[in-house]
Order: structure tokens, then C-alpha cells, then sequence
């Protein structure tokens, strides 16, 4: 049986990776919902989060393996920290609190992804917004 890999570990391997062809390959390969989603939300300018772009500080959890799949489950909760999520109007120091929690639950390296990338719009070490469009062409809307 093929182990599911974490959303960051998809993200990473790409790094290793040549050819954007390579890379849309093994993004189709190991493609999701909540894949696409941390996709679109890096990548799609015209996202607006409501959360600071510096990480928050947040403890990292000692239960790696069972927390290694928990992105995929918790992708739902990300409308909380954006605009037109439905929670616009929600004090922002609990917004910046279930964020915190929200990287205390999940895999640690997913929490690296989403506090030092994924809001901040940062492009992932060997991906490029053009080999993200290829992939899932209708992913983006600007």
C-alpha cells in the first residue's frame, strides 16, 4: 500500500525536482483537495488573509504521526482566516488565537508551510506560479 504523503512533503519533494514537467507530473500524482487549496491560497494574489505575514509563535506537537495527515482534514477551517471566509467580522486577536492552535494540531512541518509560506504568499523553494497554472489551469482566477 502507496503511504499518503503530507501536504509538505509534496511541496518539498518538488524541490529536487528538474523539469516543470517533472514537477506537474508529480503534482497530479499526489493531487487533492486540500493540496490544491494550500496551492490556490500561496499563489492566488488575489487571496487576502487576515492573519499578520510573520509567523505566530506556536508550540510544535510531539504526536508527528498521528498529526501527519491533519491538514487534510483541517483545510476547512482556513476560511477563518480569510477574507470573504464568512469571519470577517471575528475579533482578530481569536482569529490570530485558532490559527495558533490550528499549527499546534497539525504536522509540524505542515505548520512551517502555512506560518513561513503560505500566508505570507510566498512561492515554495522550486515551484513557480506558471508550473502551478499548468498543472490546474483553472486552480488560479487571476
Amino acid at each position: 500500500m502507496v503511504k499518503k504523503l503530507a501536504i509538505s512533503e509534496i511541496i518539498a519533494e518538488l524541490g529536487n525536482m528538474g523539469k516543470p514537467e517533472e514537477k506537474i507530473e508529480w503534482l497530479l500524482k499526489n493531487d487533492s483537495q486540500p493540496l490544491r487549496e494550500i496551492l490556490r491560497l500561496t499563489y492566488d494574489k488575489s487571496v487576502k488573509w487576515l492573519l499578520p505575514e510573520s509567523p505566530p509563535p506556536w508550540k510544535e506537537n510531539e504526536y508527528e504521526d498521528e498529526a501527519r495527515l491533519m491538514l487534510y482534514r483541517e483545510m476547512r477551517r482556513m476560511k477563518i482566516f480569510l477574507e470573504g471566509g464568512g469571519y470577517d467580522n471575528l475579533n482578530q486577536v481569536k482569529r490570530e488565537g485558532l490559527f495558533i492552535s490550528l499549527l499546534e494540531d497539525i504536522y509540524n512541518e505542515d505548520a512551517k508551510l502555512l506560518a513561513n509560506y503560505v500566508i505570507a504568499q510566498k512561492s515554495f523553494k522550486g515551484l513557480r506560479k506558471s508550473t502551478v497554472v499548468k498543472a490546474f489551469p483553472d486552480l488560479i482566477k487571476e
